[in-house]
């Protein structure tokens, strides 16, 4: 697997290779920031209830905000945007370093979902716009999310001690904060920097071309004429992804609550098992288009979808902390080679010019799952119940199940297919 993984990155286009390297900047920045943000919150002196208040309000203002992102973005480019994006959350985490009211750590909430839709709703349509086919695509969004998630775990890591090494004052976690800032500012002005503003099939293509189709495009109509978006198929994919979406928000905002007061553990354990599950997302990533490729979409589908429902189902039972964290662990792997499964194949299936409504029509959804399932998650751990999210989850990885075995699987096989 290992020979077929060096041959995949030395293959990649230039802009892709560049996009891939400045997201370690970027992965490191979240890393510190999610581990930090819920356990500041509590030593400010806030309840469990008001963090899934603020986490479920930054789903929904990412859902909100989506769709007229969506339409940003092509006036003023998906390079432009995602820096600007990532320039917003840098300024975010800088008011939740010195903001203590919940107004101001509010506005911080507000201003960082400004900012990962904007990321959100460029950054998978402009790696693909670097990409030379479609097989391409799914090996640039596995690696993206591969270098992501093992820089997320070294952020995740450095947040247990940073606080150690840089006390703040407003909490111990402050200075944390700005070292994350930092990182996303230095993300953003590289990718500004280093980004190409080409799209790789079109360059290709007018390459092959040689100027011979110029007077066509001058004087006579396309030969492809713009289609209307498939708008049935596309409510389809984002019902998949409504799915995803609800089971992210159930946990992964929590974990490291749940391990705190499930388990009692300490801060500096809970970053360094938090960072490893990191690892082991940074393994399912890697791992996920060479399986594809042996498997098949449908097959590896069907599996991780049952995969996943056991390992979170027996999660919820009562066991020592050592068998959770192997749980944990195996969770992480599965959840990553699903959700990066879901996404890259419905972004492939799309058709180019119907990216950006659909980048904005996946955000939404995803959102408004994750602001339902983080909103309940909140009050449901406000009542010390560390168990249940575990059961809820299996429960909504199986109806994501059935999501896909009865709408979602069929159209998707015809339409890859169609375009391969």
């Amino acid at each position: 697997m290992w020979t077929y993984i060096i041959h995949l990155v030395r293959d990649l286009s230039p802009g892709v290779k560049r996009f891939i390297a400045t997201e370690s900047l970027f992965g490191i920045g979240a890393g510190i920031f999610s581990l930090i943000l819920n356990l500041h919150l509590l030593d400010l002196g806030y309840s469990k209830a008001f963090i899934g208040q603020l986490t479920s309000l930054g789903a929904l203002t990412v859902g909100l905000t989506s769709l007229p992102a969506g339409l940003i973005v092509k006036r003023v480019g998906r390079k432009p945007m995602l820096v600007t994006g990532m320039l917003l959350a840098f300024a975010s985490l800088i008011l939740f370093g010195i903001g203590t009211t919940a107004a101001s750590l509010t506005a911080a909430q507000l201003i960082w979902s400004l900012g990962i839709a904007a990321v959100v709703n460029s950054e998978i349509q402009l790696i693909f716009q670097y990409c030379r086919s479609k097989k391409e695509e799914t090996s640039a969004y596995s690696l993206l999310f591969a270098v992501f998630t093992f820089f997320t775990g070294v952020g995740t890591w450095l947040a247990g001690y940073l606080p150690d090494w840089m006390p703040g004052h407003t909490t111990m976690y402050q200075y944390a904060f700005f070292v994350a800032g930092g990182c996303l500012a230095l993300s953003g002005l590289l990718r500004g920097v280093l980004l190409p503003s080409v799209h790789m099939r079109e360059e290709l293509a007018a390459a092959e071309d040689d100027g011979t189709n110029a007077p066509a495009e001058a004087g006579s109509p396309p030969e492809k004429s713009k289609k209307r978006p498939a708008i049935g198929f596309l409510l389809l994919l984002s019902l998949l992804i409504f799915s995803s979406g609800f089971t992210f928000g159930l946990l992964s905002p929590f974990l490291n609550v749940i391990l705190k007061f499930r388990f009692g553990m300490a801060d500096g354990s809970i970053s360094g098992l938090l960072a490893l599950s990191g690892f082991f997302f940074f393994i399912g990533s890697i791992a996920m288009p060479y399986i594809v490729e042996r498997w098949g979409s449908r097959r590896t589908f069907v599996v991780l979808f049952l995969y996943n429902a056991l390992v979170v189902a027996l999660m919820a039972v009562a066991m020592p902390v050592a068998a959770f964290a192997v749980l944990l662990l195996l969770r992480g792997t599965g959840f990553t080679m699903l959700n990066n499964l879901t996404d890259s194949e419905c972004m492939s299936a799309v058709n180019e010019e119907d990216r950006n409504l659909f980048a904005g029509m996946r955000t939404v959804s995803r959102s408004i799952g994750n602001t339902v399932a983080s909103y309940w998650a909140g009050y449901i751990l406000a009542g010390n119940h560390y168990s249940l999210p575990f059961v809820l989850t299996a429960a909504a990885v199986i109806a994501g199940y059935a999501v896909y075995a009865w709408f979602v699987q069929g159209k998707l096989d015809r339409r890859l297919q169609s375009q391969s």
